[in-house]
């Protein structure tokens, strides 16, 4: 599975140098030969704690660069996946909240605590939002306070809940999972999902419908197609 992923590891705490480190860890993952990255703990109890409180110190610079980070997550060539075992908080719960499929363990916590400290979780709000009802996801920052894995999945911000002490199995299904997605197609689907919240239910209807069409012409499409009407099935691979 090494050869399939490129794993990157995320600081505990977002500073400033750790938020140019991490980005040049994703642009080296996104431009290497795997096929999925990895987004996995800063240590064994820690999957991220966001942003770091003084990171504004130097002027926004960091909040920007930060900022920029979910930029490449969504522009991203290849499948983006989480491997939670451990607090999720803020910022770190944004950086799942970006990828697109997230395993978490059991005995994992998500959190928004930001109003606790004045602040609103703004950069992390459109892809928070992505996963979660808007409405819960302000009952989450307004109550502030720490969830269990399980509200988590039934939030929409975990996909896969693995009971047990090791999500290594659960990452190796998903990798698997992920990899026989075509990567363009899944880049599609970001992009559209987002843009076709914006848009009235006809306009999104008559754009996806010329979206569709315009994709059915290309050859990586059509070989597809060709394979599975010659008797191969794409979700057993």
């Amino acid at each position: 599975m090494e050869l399939t992923t490129a794993r990157v590891t995320l600081p505990a705490r977002l500073d400033p140098p750790s938020v140019v480190a991490l980005a040049a860890a994703l642009d080296d993952a996104m431009s290497s030969p795997a096929r999925v990255v990895v987004l996995t703990g800063a240590s064994a109890d820690v999957f991220c704690h966001g942003l770091a409180i003084d990171a504004a110190d130097d002027g926004g610079a960091a909040t920007e660069a930060f900022a920029a980070l979910f930029a490449r997550l969504h522009a991203s060539p290849k499948p983006l996946l989480a491997a939670i075992d451990g607090e999720a908080i803020g910022g770190g719960l944004g950086l799942a909240c970006a990828c697109d499929w997230v395993v978490a363990s059991e005995r994992s916590t998500f959190a928004l605590p930001e109003l606790l400290w004045g602040l609103v979780p703004a950069i992390i709000w459109p892809v928070v939002t992505d996963r979660m009802a808007p409405h819960v996801a302000r009952q989450w920052t307004i109550a502030a306070h720490s969830r269990g894995a399980a509200e988590a999945r039934a939030a929409g911000v975990v996909d896969d809940l693995v009971h047990g002490t090791s999500i290594d199995a659960a990452v190796g299904r998903a990798v698997r999972m992920l990899c026989r997605l075509e990567p363009e197609a899944l880049c599609r689907l970001r992009a559209w999902a987002r843009v076709s919240r914006a848009m009235p239910l006809a306009d999104a209807t008559a754009t996806g419908a010329r979206i569709t069409a315009a994709m059915m012409t290309t050859p990586r499409v059509q070989a597809r197609w060709r394979a599975f009407t010659d008797g191969e099935a794409p979700w057993c691979a």
